[in-house]
């Protein structure tokens, strides 16, 4: 997109207070290993770079120099709660990444029953034991989205009925207790762009107008859900937007500044 076009859209979008466009087809898609669907068509990210998907959302919301990254969330917690070394950093990401592993085995129908029942002695999943409970009719897993007028893609971690509302979920690990929304820093802004990513993917044949950011801990207390209904997903995709447009403001502006490869 060009500047000028690109800013206008985001203008509209912020304008119309809200996330949805009207799709203009009603199929399924999915690159999770799980998706509820009537139809099914082939598959244009079959062979997705997962890394990709998933680093790229995470680019704009790291791009302001203010912005919260993992590194930055855990200088913040250690000014708060005492310092984690780097191999307690290393590992609790390793962890995440296991954490979602489980959740995925957990969630989706064709998961491994013995596989189950290992990860239920895990202190995350029994963290999220209570918010389990509450989910159902899940849609997709691990899933890449792309807002097709926006040109940004991502890749989901779920989307299930939570409490009867449908939601894009992102589960979240932490080593300390994050019981207000305000305490997971960017994660708002994640959940909103693949929300709005979701209602403008037209593989997708369903509409989200809700997110769910849910906190789990380690020692396995109860994790924190913080529910976005569509008003507060609304505030939040407006400040996506601003975020989105200084990022390729941000990005035009290093291109242009970059010399002509082979130039002295």
């Amino acid at each position: 997109l060009k500047m000028k076009a690109f800013q206008t859209i985001c203008r509209l979008l912020r304008s119309s207070k809200g996330f949805s466009l009207k799709p203009t087809a009603r199929v399924d898609f999915s690159t999770s290993s799980y998706s509820c669907s009537r139809k099914k068509k082939v598959n244009p990210y079959k062979e997705v770079d997962q890394e990709k998907y998933s680093d790229l959302v995470q680019s704009v919301l790291s791009s302001r120099a203010l912005a919260q990254t993992p590194e930055s969330l855990f200088e913040e917690d250690n000014l708060l709660y005492g310092p984690v070394s780097k191999c307690e950093l290393s590992d609790i990401f390793l962890q995440g990444k296991r954490f979602h592993k489980a959740l995925e085995s957990i969630l989706a129908p064709q998961g491994d029953l013995k596989e189950r029942d290992e990860n239920l002695e895990s202190g995350y999943i029994q963290s999220v034991q209570h918010i389990l409970k509450d989910v159902s009719g899940v849609r997709a897993l691990e899933s890449a989205v792309q807002h097709e007028t926006l040109k940004y893609v991502g890749l989901l971690d779920c989307v299930a009925e939570y409490q009867g509302k449908l939601c894009v979920i992102d589960w979240k690990t932490s080593e300390k207790p994050k019981p207000y929304i305000r305490n997971t820093f960017d994660s708002p802004l994640q959940v909103v762009a693949y929300v709005g990513a979701i209602n403008n993917d037209a593989n997708y044949s369903f509409q989200v107008q809700c997110g769910l950011i849910v906190v789990a801990y380690k020692d396995g207390s109860p994790a924190h859900p913080h529910l976005m209904d569509t008003e507060l997903c609304s505030q939040y995709w407006a400040k996506w937007l601003l975020r989105l447009e200084e990022y390729t403001k941000k990005e035009k502006n290093q291109n242009i500044q970059k010399p002509d490869e082979g130039t002295e």
